[in-house]
């Protein structure tokens, strides 16, 4: 039995909404529907009655659910042990999208380590579902995202705002017509984009990198939203007229029970966003 089919039906369970339970575990409402869809072919019974605004557990899944409940539980503890016997001593797990090491975190965890020589640090680069998925596991110790945690068992605390402008290599594009590069700054950020880019534009490229972003803009004549400190780097880079500031928030998150709280709570007093930004 997989346990992400188990975790998804129990979040729809709780949720009773595939889209919410979808941002909860941050995937596709569609993955949702798939492992709900693969989970009820597994046992053979509908799981869920699937109405207009009104998603209910079938009298076959309210059966299923309290052992779901419990294998989740029972496979965690089991993952607790064994990972904690395992472990060597002053091991941090870091993970965030790649973006996010490109923005911010890179010289973040160069003072970590010149600050904390006996600190071993891993740090990961992977999908956000991904890296969601390992911190429940215990295979991440510390998540630095975009959006704060939609699930009750993480802890999370507000590092700041990183102001994202939108950047054009010179100013051709002064009638605001140039091509759009579109970053994962997540989901919130997606749901409102058409509001955000030109409206006369079209999308050129979607990337999860911020410097091949950048540079892109020279070659294509392309525009993207990026840090505005950028610009004090590389002085080429031009914002578009009449184009918004978005704030764009950076949380870090970890499980409440994680056995590294008080040394990631430390480590969050070095801070990850300059307060010039």
């Amino acid at each position: 039995m997989d346990t992400e089919l188990l975790k998804t039906f129990i979040e729809v369970s709780k949720t009773r909404h595939f889209g919410r339970a979808a941002e909860s575990l941050y995937l596709t409402q569609s993955a949702v529907s798939s492992r709900i869809r693969l989970l009820e072919n597994q046992l053979g019974v509908n799981l869920f009655t699937r109405h207009r605004n009104n998603i209910r557990l079938t009298p076959s899944g309210e059966q299923l659910l309290p052992y779901a409940e419990n294998l989740i539980h029972t496979w965690q503890q089991a993952r607790n042990v064994v990972t904690k016997s395992s472990q060597k001593n002053g091991i941090l797990s870091i993970g965030a999208v790649s973006l996010i090491w490109e923005i911010e975190l890179n010289n973040w965890l160069e003072n970590l380590y010149l600050q904390n020589k006996n600190l071993q640090i891993e740090a990961k680069i992977a999908p956000r579902n991904q890296l969601v998925q390992q911190l429940h596991e215990r295979q991440l110790d510390l998540l630095i995202a975009t959006e704060p945690p939609k699930m009750d068992e993480l802890s999370s605390e507000l590092l700041g705002y990183i102001p994202l402008k939108l950047f054009t290599w010179d100013n051709k594009n002064s009638d605001n017509k140039c091509t759009y590069i579109s970053l994962d700054w997540g989901a919130d950020f997606i749901q409102r984009e058409e509001d955000i880019y030109p409206q006369e534009s079209s999308i050129s490229l979607i990337t999860p990198s911020a410097k091949m972003a950048k540079q892109l803009l020279k070659s294509t004549g392309s525009c993207a939203y990026l840090p505005a400190y950028w610009q004090i780097q590389n002085p080429d880079l031009k914002i578009v007229p009449q184009s918004s500031t978005i704030q764009q928030s950076l949380h870090a998150i970890w499980l409440q029970n994680s056995d590294q709280e008080s040394l990631i709570r430390n480590l969050l007093k070095n801070q990850i966003i300059p307060k010039d930004e």
